[in-house]
C-alpha cells in the first residue's frame, strides 16, 4: 500500500493507522526520524506476514533455517542485515510477504559499485549485467576489471551477463562500430570468438547485446548478426539477452509504426530488453520513454511482435534537475537519485507534485532567480511498472542501475513478488 503524506500528519500517527512499527516505517521508506516528509511524498506501508525478533546467540544461518527459508531470501526481505557486522538483539526481521508471484530481476551495474552497496542488492535479483565490453570497428572488446564483481554474483546465486555494447561513457553509440560489426561477416566471427573467449575465462553465464546507435539501412544486418550470434552462444549453454531502445527503433507511440524488427529481435534473441539508458545528460523528451503511460503504448505494440515470455521492462531510477525555461535538446538537467530528489523536497519545504498521465513525481523550486524543475520515480511508479509486467505476462523487469540503493525500489519489489534464482542454479540443487 502506498500513502501519500498530507499536511498536520505524523508519522507515528501514520504507523499506528496502519498496524505497522514507527521503526519499520522509517526504514523501509529511507526516512529520518526529525525530517517531515513532504507533503506529496509517496511512503510505502508494507507489513509483513512473517516476522522474527533476533535473540541473543542468533546467527543469520540458525534463523534462516529455522524458519524455514533460505538464507538469500531472508538478506533479501532484511537488506539491513548487510549494513552491519552483527545481529542486534531484539531486531524485528522479515520472514515472509505475502507474495505468490514470481519475478525475474535483472540489475545493470559498472565495475565502479561499491561493495557494500551490490551485496545488498544481489539477493534481489536474477541477474546482474555488467557494463561495459565497448567494441571497435574491428569486433576488438575494450577489457574491464569485472573478476571480482562477477565472483560476487555467482557468491550470490545471481547470473553475471556480459555487457558487449557501441556505447561510450554519456551512453551515445558509434555508428562506425556498430555499421562496421553487421556488415562484415569476417568481423563478426572475430568479436564472437572475443565474446566467448571472455564468458568462458571470467565465468559469465550469458550475454547482453546493446547496440545503442544503428544506421535506419543497418537493421537487417544487425538483426541477422544477433541471430548468428544467439546461435552460436546458444551451443555453448549461453542465453543472449538483446536490448532495445525505443531510438534506435523509431518506435513513437501512435504514430503509425509497421517495422519488422522488433519481430525480427525476437524470434533471433533468447529474451528482448525494452530499455532506455538515462545518462548525466538528459532531455525531457527521453524522460517520457520510461513512464509507465509510455512503456504501456509501448507494450501494446511490442507484445504483438515478440512473445511477452521473452520480453524485460527497462526500470529506469534517474531523477534530475532542470532550470526553467527549458529547451528540448538544449537544456541539460542536473543528474540526481531518487532518493536525493526527495531529499531536496524536504529540505526546501516543497511540495511533491503527481502527474496522474505519465505516473511520476515532480515539482519546483526557486533558487538565485531561477526557477527549477525536478523530475524523478517514487513507489507509485515502480509499482505502476510492475504491475505492466504482471498484466502482459513478461519475463520480468531490468533495473537502470544498480549503483546506489533506494529502499523503495527494492521494497516494491520483494513485498509483492518472490524473486526467483537464475534456472542453472536451480538445476544444480
Amino acid at each position: 500500500m502506498i500513502h501519500v503524506f498530507q499536511g498536520g500528519e505524523t508519522l507515528s500517527t501514520i504507523a499506528e493507522q496502519n498496524n505497522i512499527s514507527l521503526l519499520r516505517l522509517i526504514t523501509d521508506n529511507n526516512l529520518t526520524p526529525d525530517i517531515t516528509p513532504s507533503i506529496g511524498q509517496a511512503i510505502m506501508i508494507e507489513p509483513p506476514s512473517r516476522t522474527y525478533i533476533v535473540k541473543a546467540g542468533d546467527s543469520i544461518p540458525d534463523i534462516a533455517e529455522d524458519n524455514g527459508i533460505s538464507v538469500l531470501q531472508l538478506l533479501r526481505l532484511n537488506p539491513s542485515i548487510t549494513d552491519k557486522d552483527t545481529l542486534t538483539v531484539g531486531e524485528e526481521l522479515v520472514i515472509s510477504y505475502d507474495t505468490e508471484r514470481d519475478i525475474n530481476i535483472m540489475g545493470y551495474t559498472s565495475v565502479n559499485i561499491q561493495e557494500p552497496i551490490l551485496r545488498k542488492t544481489l539477493p534481489s535479483l536474477t541477474y546482474l549485467t555488467i557494463l561495459n565490453y565497448r567494441v571497435d570497428p574491428l569486433g576488438s572488446l575494450q577489457n574491464i576489471n569485472d573478476s571480482q564483481i562477477i565472483n560476487l554474483a555467482l557468491e550470490y546465486e545471481v547470473a553475471p551477463i556480459m555487457c558487449v555494447s557501441n556505447m561510450t561513457d554519456a551512453g551515445r553509440g558509434s555508428y562506425a562500430a556498430s555499421h562496421s560489426i553487421v556488415n562484415n561477416p569476417e568481423i563478426q566471427d572475430k568479436l564472437i570468438f572475443n565474446i566467448l573467449y571472455t564468458m568462458k575465462t571470467k565465468g559469465y553465464m550469458g550475454l547482453n547485446l546493446s547496440f545503442v546507435h544503428l544506421l535506419t539501412e543497418d537493421l537487417p544486418a544487425y538483426a541477422e548478426f544477433v541471430r548468428k550470434v544467439t546461435a552460436e552462444l546458444n551451443q555453448e549453454n549461453y542465453e543472449v539477452f538483446v536490448s532495445i531502445t525505443p531510438n534506435a527503433f523509431k518506435y513513437r507511440p501512435g504514430v503509425g509504426y509497421d517495422s519488422p524488427y522488433y519481430a525480427e529481435m525476437g524470434s533471433a534473441a533468447n529474451y528482448v530488453i525494452l530499455i532506455t539508458y538515462l545518462w548525466q545528460e538528459g532531455h525531457i523528451s527521453e524522460m517520457e520513454q520510461t513512464t509507465p503511460w509510455y512503456l504501456k503504448q509501448y507494450l501494446d505494440f511490442v507484445v504483438t511482435q515478440i512473445p511477452a515470455e521473452k520480453i524485460m521492462l527497462g526500470l529506469t531510477r534517474i531523477a534530475y534537475d532542470w532550470e526553467l525555461p527549458y529547451i528540448e535538446n538544449e537544456s541539460l538537467g542536473s543528474l540526481l537519485t531518487n532518493a536525493s530528489a526527495i531529499n531536496l523536497a524536504n529540505q526546501l519545504g516543497i511540495e511533491i507534485h503527481y502527474d496522474q498521465t505519465s505516473q511520476t513525481p515532480f515539482y519546483y523550486y526557486p533558487e538565485s532567480g531561477a526557477r527549477h524543475y525536478v523530475w524523478f520515480k517514487d513507489a507509485r511508479t515502480y509499482e505502476a511498472i510492475l504491475n505492466l509486467v504482471e498484466v502482459y505476462g513478461l519475463h520480468g523487469v531490468a533495473v537502470w542501475n544498480i549503483m546506489y540503493y533506494y529502499t523503495q525500489t527494492w521494497l516494491a519489489i520483494n513485498s509483492h513478488y518472490n524473486v526467483r534464482s537464475y534456472d542453472r542454479f536451480m538445476q544444480e540443487m
